[in-house]
């Protein structure tokens, strides 16, 4: 009788194995990081001292709003990213470089940032 049976077999379960690996060395290594450039974020207000006014030096306030938003752009992707490795197996490694990436337009923002005009 067992032999006329026939037996339904589950699908196999992916192997997710170590999914979390990748965001877990990008986030020790941005959030370590966060700190110093937040940092030279406050220090690169100082590049607005000669300016008059708050519409005097345009662009240097442009710049440092843009270092702004791209640092809570490196704060949301820090986060995004762990659902983001844990759905998309394939492009873990390239999510992961993502607040990297931010946080790297960051420093090119502050550091192009010339003094006082």
């Amino acid at each position: 009788m067992s032999e006329s049976m026939r037996t339904v077999s589950r699908p196999a379960r992916p192997v997710r194995g170590k999914w979390w690996t990748a965001p877990m060395i990008s986030s020790l290594v941005n959030g370590a990081l966060l700190l110093p450039v937040t940092g030279l974020r406050g220090l690169a207000e100082m590049a607005t001292d000669p300016c008059n006014g708050p519409h005097s030096c345009p662009a240097t306030y442009a710049q440092l709003d843009f270092a702004d938003y791209s640092l809570i752009t490196v704060v949301v992707l820090l986060v995004l990213q762990w659902p983001a490795a844990y759905l998309m197996p394939k492009a873990r490694v390239a999510i992961s470089f993502a607040p990297t990436a931010a946080l790297a337009v960051v420093l090119l923002t502050i550091f192009s940032i010339k003094p006082g005009a």
